[in-house]
């Protein structure tokens, strides 16, 4: 008897999963290839020190905060950060560790609002005229929020960064 009430629940279980899954898969696609897409976008302009492009992702109400910088709240605050990189003689590459990078939806009843992105992440330095060299590794979290139909950072954690190890024979300035 306890066999087929296990067996009746597995078979009740399976049956609201396949009626749940054509809708919550398609909506599941959207958010997060746009997000993707957006995440990609913001960090690609990062490794070309395109200060305007990633400027663009950020939410008027963006808060920053760094275990090592302290915070940076608002957007004219980041955004002049940012543009810092204009003309720098310093270029930056960050690289996600690969397989680190997490999704998760933010909801209101059903509707997508914003999506967690987390993961781990390796930043690169090349002083003009030098090879490039790992300067060090961090965490990050951030929130991206759904203002209209564009992807906007509003919230960034970067923390727990570890200085990379020097290569034998190399000094890290």
């Amino acid at each position: 008897m306890l066999n087929i009430r296990r067996w009746v629940a597995i078979a009740m279980a399976l049956g609201m999963l396949h009626t749940a899954l054509p809708l919550t898969a398609t909506a599941a696609d959207e958010w997060e290839r746009s997000a993707r897409l957006a995440d990609e976008a913001y960090w690609n302009a990062y490794n070309r020190a395109d200060a305007d492009g990633m400027n663009a992702f950020l939410a008027d109400d963006v808060e920053f905060y760094h275990d090592r910088g302290g915070t940076l709240i608002g957007k004219s605050a980041l955004a002049a950060a940012n543009n810092g990189m204009k003309g720098s003689a310093v270029r930056m590459r960050r690289v996600a560790v690969p397989g680190s990078v997490r999704f998760f939806p933010m909801r209101q009843d059903d509707q997508v609002y914003g999506v967690l992105v987390t993961g781990e992440h390796a930043f690169y330095v090349t002083p003009q005229g030098e090879a490039e060299f790992k300067a060090g590794q961090a965490y990050f979290t951030q929130l991206m929020r759904k203002q209209g139909q564009e992807w906007r950072i509003s919230r960034i954690f970067s923390y727990e960064h570890v200085d990379a190890v020097p290569e034998a024979g190399m000094t890290v300035k």
